[in-house]
């Protein structure tokens, strides 16, 4: 009777530490404690909720393109950076850098909050229904074939944080309607962002645009500011987040080589570099 006793002393108290290692374990799964993929880990974009790279998802970045764009074309020349200008940003809850295509080498110093994500593309396109050809088109299909011919070629991409890369990618975009990855070095991963608008944006010109009415086939549109067109956009992108308060450093740089498309065969080919300075506070 002792040895029986004994032995079911012995499971019950086995038992009873068992249970206290699962409900300790199942606390830290919910608690998120655990830092596995679906704790935050995989760079997939989840749900836009957390402002973090990770937990922007696809819609999320659709809208911020869209909203990119409405900006970045409505930059007046004379804020531009080859106009002396030191500071060309649009602060926010996502902060917006400038568009670099044929900006060539340039140098930016800005504050910026702490906790807002930094958006900026390495090489982007649209085509809106205002453009010679298209004026008037609200066809989905011909205004993205346009925009994703805007992105035309072998395109080489990279980032560098503080000094540190964290971008190094090459694609091969010369069929736009088959993009083919020539190199990622950093597969998964979070910072860079492949976008295309899924239909029709809004895209606001003033008359203020340093695009003027050039490759518009309506100049008198711009008399109308702001004047709305229907537009699609693509872009290799890219989302920075997580930057704690004091001095940052963040530098992008594209390469396009063999762009012959839209822009006949001369092409678009060029080298564009750009740091910006950040103090975030």
């Amino acid at each position: 009777m002792t040895n029986v006793f004994g032995m079911r002393l012995l499971l019950t108290c086995i038992y009873l530490s068992l249970l206290l290692i699962l409900s300790t374990i199942g606390n830290v799964w919910s608690s998120g404690a655990n830092n596995t993929a679906i704790n935050g880990t995989n760079s997939t974009a989840v749900n836009g909720t957390n402002r973090t790279a990770i937990n922007f998802d696809e819609t999320s970045l659709q809208k911020l393109l869209a909203e990119y764009h409405n900006w970045d074309i409505n930059i007046p020349t004379e804020q531009l950076p080859e106009e002396g200008n030191q500071c060309v940003i649009k602060t926010g809850s996502v902060n917006f850098l400038l568009d670099p295509f044929s900006k060539g080498t340039f140098s930016q110093i800005c504050d910026i909050k702490s906790g807002s994500p930094l958006f900026f593309p390495f090489y982007a396109g649209w085509c809106d229904s205002g453009s010679e050809g298209y004026y008037g088109v609200q066809d989905f299909k011909r205004l993205s074939d346009c925009a994703l011919d805007s992105d035309r070629g072998i395109v080489t991409m990279q980032a560098w944080l503080d000094g540190k890369e964290i971008v190094n990618t090459k694609v091969n975009n010369k069929d736009v309607n088959n993009l083919k990855l020539v190199y990622e070095k950093y597969p998964g991963n979070k910072y860079y962002k492949l976008i295309k608008t899924p239909g029709l944006f809004d895209l606001s010109f003033t008359n203020k645009s340093r695009f003027g009415s050039e490759g518009y086939e309506h100049p008198e549109d711009f008399q109308s500011s702001p004047y709305i067109y229907k537009a699609v956009s693509h872009c290799f992108c890219a989302l920075v987040t997580d930057l704690t308060p004091g001095n940052h450093q963040l530098r992008y740089k594209t390469i396009i080589e063999g762009s012959a498309g839209l822009a006949g065969d001369k092409g678009w080919d060029q080298e564009t570099d750009v740091t910006y300075k950040l103090n975030v506070k």
